[in-house]
C-alpha cells in the first residue's frame, strides 16, 4: 500500500498468501506470527475464518491478523467473534507521524466492521516484542497478564559470560557429561520430539489445550518449512532434550519444547537452549524470545527462562472488547453460565 491521505479499510482472506505476506512483509517490525502460515497453522487449533485487516491513514499503517468464528446461538441472526491465535500477534503498526491517532482511526473503522458484521467481541494477544498495547487503552480493556523473557543476542562480550553463574555452571556440567546439542531434521525425529514433549506436558500437569496432536505438528512443518527449526541434546546418541524454535526477520521464538525428565540433572535443558541463542547470535538474530511459564511469574518454567537474560522482563498483555453487549449476555444466559470466570469470552467458557 502507499501512503495516502484518505484512511481506508481493507480487509483480506486467506485466498491470496503471497499478497498476505507481500503486505506483512512491508512492516519494519514484521515477525512470524503475523504471516499466513502461521494464522493458517492456529486454525488447527482454533476453527474459523483467517482474516488480515489492513488499515491506512496520513498517520501510518496497521495490519491485524485475526480468526473470525462462528459463534452458536439460538437466534436467527449468524453471529461471530474475533480472537488473535495461540501465541502473540494483535495490530502490527508502521506509524508516519501520529500513533494515537493512527490508532483511533483504526478502531473507528473496525468498529465500524464489528458493528455490521455481528461480531460479538474481540480477543486480542498482544506481542511482548512490540509493545504493541500501548495506545489501546482507550479502545479496550487492557489485562496485564504475565511477563516474558528475551535474550538480546548482538551484544558485546561472550553470551556465555553474560549468563548468571549457576546457569553457566550448568551449561558447563552438561558439556563435561558429553551432552552434545544439534540442529536436526524435524521429519526425521518428530517421534522423539513428540514423546518428550507429551511427558513433559504430564509432569507439568498441562491443560488439554497444549496437547496439539500430531497432525497439528506435521502440518506446523509443512507451513512454516524453514523457518521452523527443531534441535535436541543428545546424549551417546539419543535425544534427551528438544525445542522447536520458530524464526523471522529479527526475531526468533521458544516455541515448544520437551525433554526426558531421567537427564534433567545432567544440565541438558540449559545447554540446549545456550547453544540455540549462540546458533541464533551467529546467524544474525537479534532478539531471543523465550516467553513466560505454564502459570505465570512464579513457576519453574518461568525462573529457568530468567536465568538467560539480564534484562527486564516484558510485559505480555491480552485485550477484551465486547462489541455487542446484548448478544454478548444472551449468549452467556443461553449457555447457562452464571458465574464470571474471568474467561473471555465467558460464554465460550464451558466449550
Amino acid at each position: 500500500m502507499q501512503k495516502q491521505e484518505k484512511s481506508l479499510l481493507m480487509i483480506m482472506d486467506a485466498k491470496d498468501s503471497a499478497h498476505w505476506n507481500s503486505i506483512i512483509d512491508g512492516f519494519s517490525d514484521k515477525d512470524i506470527y503475523f504471516y499466513f502460515e502461521y494464522i493458517m497453522s492456529s486454525l488447527s487449533l482454533d476453527d474459523g475464518e483467517a482474516l488480515l485487516f489492513l488499515f491506512e491513514s496520513e498517520n501510518g499503517k496497521i495490519a491485524y491478523p485475526a480468526v473470525k468464528r462462528k459463534v452458536t446461538a439460538k437466534t436467527n441472526v449468524e453471529l461471530y467473534d474475533i480472537t488473535t491465535p495461540y501465541g502473540y500477534g494483535g495490530p502490527l503498526m508502521e506509524v508516519y507521524c501520529n500513533r494515537k491517532c493512527l490508532i483511533s482511526e483504526f478502531r473507528e473503522a473496525f468498529n465500524e466492521y464489528c458493528s455490521t458484521h455481528c461480531i460479538v467481541s474481540e480477543f486480542v494477544r498482544f506481542h511482548p516484542l512490540l509493545s504493541n498495547h500501548r495506545g489501546f487503552e482507550e479502545e479496550m480493556e487492557i489485562v496485564p497478564l504475565s511477563h516474558t523473557i528475551e535474550i538480546n543476542l548482538q551484544q558485546e562480550g561472550n553470551l556465555l559470560d553474560r549468563l548468571p553463574g549457576k546457569n553457566r555452571n550448568m551449561i558447563r556440567k552438561a558439556l563435561k557429561n558429553d551432552v552434545e546439542v544439534k540442529k536436526v531434521d524435524i521429519g526425521s525425529y518428530l517421534g522423539e520430539f513428540l514423546s518428550m514433549y507429551y511427558a513433559t506436558m504430564d509432569r507439568n500437569r498441562a491443560s488439554g489445550f497444549y496437547y496439539f496432536t500430531e497432525e497439528y505438528f506435521k502440518e506446523t512443518i509443512k507451513l512454516f518449512g524453514p523457518d521452523l527449526h527443531l534441535f535436541g541434546a543428545f546424549l551417546e546418541g539419543q535425544m534427551i532434550s528438544s525445542t522447536l524454535i520458530l524464526t523471522k526477520g529479527n526475531f526468533m521464538h521458544y516455541h515448544l519444547s520437551g525433554s526426558a525428565r531421567e537427564y534433567q540433572h545432567l544440565g541438558a535443558n540449559n545447554v540446549l537452549l545456550y547453544e540455540v541463542a549462540k546458533w541464533g547470535e551467529e546467524n544474525g538474530m537479534q532478539r531471543f524470545h523465550l516467553g513466560g511459564g505454564y502459570s505465570g511469574d512464579g513457576d519453574s518454567l518461568f525462573r529457568f527462562k530468567k536465568s538467560f537474560s539480564s534484562s527486564e522482563p516484558l510485559q505480555f498483555c491480552i485485550g477484551k472488547k465486547i462489541h455487542n453487549p446484548n448478544y454478548y449476555h444472551m449468549l452467556v444466559l443461553e449457555n447457562d453460565i452464571t458465574e464470571d470466570s474471568g474467561f473471555f469470552p465467558l460464554y465460550r467458557s464451558k466449550k
